[in-house]
């Protein structure tokens, strides 16, 4: 081969490679923002690393700012919703001055619970959300039933029975259709006992939901320690033995346990200061 036959194979060469790197300098920053695109596109926010000059930089700046905007909107619909829930639940508690601030006192109680039995922070998040609403159903409970002082007859604790049943259907009207769909389980659980013996379903176990389960504990404990107008709450301590007692027959007994065990670690501290 002629010296003028080895440089045109050299600069096909050079040709070669030189395109080949240009496309690959082409596609990487093409590839990284379709890898971004699709993690928006499963939920997560993210912005993408701007190591590029000239078009492609302008790009990916204009691509980090969009999600800095879905970010901030996130937020802002986040703290809307979380004050929506909060609303629904003060409403619903107004409607009886002696439970007043039981949805957000079991909501604190469960997560307490959640935290004990090591649940991811998205599904704390959803549970605390879940407890807020989980009595909504007494909505639909005349005030000549839910607010009577004395002892229900058979049929009307056949409606109170009926409201975590009511109170799914109610969230069920919420649009969209799977807006509300992680709470509707432990709204509509959380009078389902351990043993198979509880509402609206007679779940036993495992069956029922983990929102459920968690829920009953929390709901129970408020219910016992508070004041109704025919009887005086319950001294905590009092309370957290017939959670005790009732752990694999009336509530699950690994989150009843803990939230004992916690509970009595906590007075018994504050026993001490």
């Amino acid at each position: 081969m002629g010296l003028g036959g080895i440089y045109s194979v050299v600069g096909r060469r050079v040709c070669y490679v030189g395109a080949w790197l240009l496309t690959q300098d082409l596609q990487r920053p093409i590839r990284q923002l379709y890898r971004a695109m699709n993690e928006i596109k499963e939920g997560r926010l993210i912005q993408t690393s701007n190591l590029y000059s000239d078009e492609f930089s302008t790009l990916i700046a204009g691509f980090n700012m969009m999600v800095r905007e879905l970010q901030g909107r996130e937020d802002r619909n986040r703290k809307l919703l979380d004050s929506y829930f909060a609303a629904l639940a003060a409403a619903l508690d107004a409607r009886d001055p002696y439970t007043a601030g039981h949805s957000l006192r079991v909501a604190e109680y469960s997560v307490v619970i959640g935290h004990l039995a090591g649940l991811r922070q998205e599904d704390i998040d959803l549970l605390y959300k879940t407890a807020l609403l989980h009595d909504i159903g007494k909505i639909g409970v005349r005030d000549n039933v839910l607010l009577k002082e004395g002892k229900l007859t058979a049929e009307e604790f056949d409606q109170v029975k009926a409201h975590p049943a009511q109170g799914e259907n109610i969230l069920l009207q919420i649009e969209p259709p799977d807006a509300m769909a992680p709470y509707l389980e432990g709204v509509r659980s959380h009078h389902e006992r351990y043993d198979g013996a509880g509402y609206p379903d007679g779940l036993k176990g495992q069956e029922i939901p983990l929102f459920g389960r968690i829920i009953a504990v929390a709901d129970a404990y408020d219910a016992m320690t508070s004041d109704r107008p025919y009887r005086s709450g319950m001294k905590s301590v009092d309370a957290l033995n017939i959670l005790e007692a009732g752990r694999g027959t009336q509530w699950d007994p690994d989150f009843a346990g803990m939230f004992v065990k916690y509970m009595r670690k906590e007075k018994k501290m504050i026993a001490i200061r």
